[in-house]
């Protein structure tokens, strides 16, 4: 009996330590680590993406880390989420052979949502992973209230910036900043809207 109340207390010990880590994303803290399978394995060459591999310790200790890396959390109907990934796809296309690394993480959990997710995905073309948060796992952790809202993540794994909403005249996305820290020559990037 002594073994069941032990193992049931650890369980609660557990479900504590999860409720814990729920908004654990702070600024100048480091990204809540995670692996998660990806929607578009055949466009950007990754099944599943592990954050250590691309920023933090491990990452910098391989040479391989990204100078930038942005994670952007979306649903398929969120409006501002549709304009916003397309521009995320033109900064990848020009900056992602000088360091810049860009998950988009997708929350959509019914199969409707899910199947239209995948349809924008496809014709959409991303060549960046585009992350299954099925469950709002992540949504969770990095306590992510409303969409977009993105995560400027530093070679360190750090967060620097957290952008909620986006809206290229009221809160222009930060382009200088992000070629400062990728060490590239700051230049406007052109970018025609897509009118999906």
């Amino acid at each position: 009996m002594r073994t069941f109340a032990t193992i049931g207390g650890l369980l609660i010990v557990f479900a504590l330590a999860g409720w814990a880590t729920a908004g654990e994303a702070k600024l100048d803290g480091p990204a809540p680590f995670f692996f998660v399978a990806t929607y578009n394995p055949e466009r950007c060459g990754i099944k599943l993406v592990f954050l250590d591999r691309l920023v933090g310790r491990k990452a910098l200790e391989a040479k391989n880390a990204k100078k930038v890396l942005l994670i952007t959390f979306f649903n398929i109907d969120c409006k501002p989420c549709r304009k916003e990934l397309p521009f995320l796809q033109k900064l990848y296309e020009r900056y992602g052979q000088d360091g810049l690394g860009i998950l988009a993480i997708n929350t959509d959990y019914r199969k409707e949502k899910v199947a239209e997710l995948r349809e924008f995905v496809k014709k959409s073309g991303f060549t960046f992973p585009v992350l299954k948060d099925r469950f709002q796992a992540l949504q969770r952790r990095y306590g992510v209230e409303s969409f977009p809202t993105m995560f400027i993540l530093n070679e360190q794994g750090d967060i620097k910036d957290i952008r909620v909403g986006y809206n290229e005249k009221k809160m222009p996305f930060p382009l200088a900043d992000v070629q400062r820290r990728l060490g590239v020559e700051a230049e406007p990037i052109k970018f025609e809207k897509n009118p999906g």
